[in-house]
């Protein structure tokens, strides 16, 4: 068992006196004055390691969860046992006799008699989320990093307030990891130069060729006019843009917006099973990259959402549709809260000026194994 550091242990120390109070109020039926203890740390503190460290010493059940069904491998992968989506935590999946898939709050599940909840990338969770979660009543540690964007507009309900523990110390076993160190020097506005880092590289501009970026796990860009691009050139060298701009067969799609009455989350990636365009819609049955064994879901999107004009519909014209766009490049806005196995980062921080370095930051960390910076 990797040993922990002061800081580490300080931070243990924290959450037990936060959880005992916690628990102390529950079993005596009285309000809790703390529901949530915020963990906070950088990319290599070691701040999952220091929650499931934590969460080891509890007598009951701790279950973790996590936004994005990515987030909630990498938790699997770094011990954290069972760990799901925060939607299939609490929420059941109901199919009418359309078909039609909707989330309803489960009051039976596991975090109803749960004597800890686990939030990972907790950036991403709304009010709305949030709410819906803290209605169980049970303790609650959310786990952040304050270095990365801040969270797309509606999100960020547990970042808005200040952390109760910070880590800021890289720990031995991720400051030889190349992706940290890199995560880091973008962090404190230090030079990243072209080179060989590990696994990952740092290339400059016109290096790659359209074969290595259409092989990616997942492009990442800063501006959407650079999405776009991408997404033509990539479905181009597929052969899949052949037909016109609509999508095709095994085409990769990312929903724009929640739809809780499908069963569709903001930022989720799909495969479009097969595609219909009619006169103003395009209907698609997809598979989600993220929630694998869930059953295919039905969806009607705006031609518009590919051939251009989506931003000039009148509300009302977008009613009863969903939202949806080509996903092989996506905005890192757009990726926070999940990674990938191996990343192609196009770096186009300059553009955020007082966020560069958080853009930067955040780019780099969607990378788990592999990341390809060009720079």
């Amino acid at each position: 068992m990797t040993s922990l550091s002061p800081q580490q242990r300080e931070a243990v120390d924290a959450v037990a006196a936060w959880h005992r109070g916690c628990m102390a109020s529950i079993n005596g039926n009285r309000r809790m004055s703390q529901q949530i203890m915020r963990v906070f740390g950088y990319a290599g503190t070691g701040k999952t390691t220091t929650a499931r460290r934590f969460a080891e010493q509890v007598n009951g059940s701790v279950v973790y969860a996590a936004y994005t069904g990515k987030a909630a491998l990498m938790m699997q992968k770094s011990g954290c046992v069972g760990a799901s989506t925060i939607h299939s935590l609490i929420y059941r999946v109901e199919e009418d006799d359309y078909g039609r898939h909707s989330f309803r709050l489960n009051r039976d599940s596991d975090a109803k008699e749960a004597d800890l909840i686990v939030i990972d990338e907790c950036s991403m969770v709304d009010e709305e989320l949030a709410r819906d979660l803290l209605s169980f009543r049970r303790p609650i540690l959310v786990l952040g990093d304050p270095a990365q964007l801040t969270p797309v507009k509606g999100a960020g309900f547990f970042t808005s307030a200040e952390p109760d523990v910070m880590l800021t110390e890289i720990h031995r076993q991720a400051a030889d990891n190349p992706i940290i160190q890199l995560a880091t020097a973008a962090r404190e506005g230090r030079a990243i130069v072209p080179g060989t880092y590990g696994h990952s590289r740092v290339v400059r501009r016109g290096t790659l060729s359209t074969e290595e970026v259409a092989g990616a796990d997942q492009v990442l860009v800063g501006l959407n006019r650079t999405r776009t691009s991408f997404n033509k050139r990539i479905r181009n060298h597929l052969g899949r843009g052949d037909a016109g701009p609509l999508p095709e067969v095994d085409d990769k799609l990312v929903c724009l917006r929640n739809d809780k009455d499908k069963g569709i989350l903001n930022g989720g990636l799909f495969t479009v099973l097969d595609a219909h365009p009619a006169e103003s819609l395009v209907e698609m049955t997809l598979t989600s990259e993220d929630f694998p064994d869930r059953d295919p879901v039905s969806v009607s999107v705006r031609r518009e959402f590919f051939i251009g004009g989506a931003e000039e519909l009148p509300r009302d014209e977008l009613r009863g549709t969903q939202q949806f766009d080509y996903g092989y490049a996506l905005t890192t806005h757009k990726a926070q809260g999940s990674q990938w196995g191996g990343v192609i980062a196009y770096d186009e921080s300059s553009t955020f000026r007082a966020e560069a370095k958080r853009w930067l930051y955040t780019a780099i960390t969607r990378a788990a194994d592999r990341l390809t910076l060009v720079v």
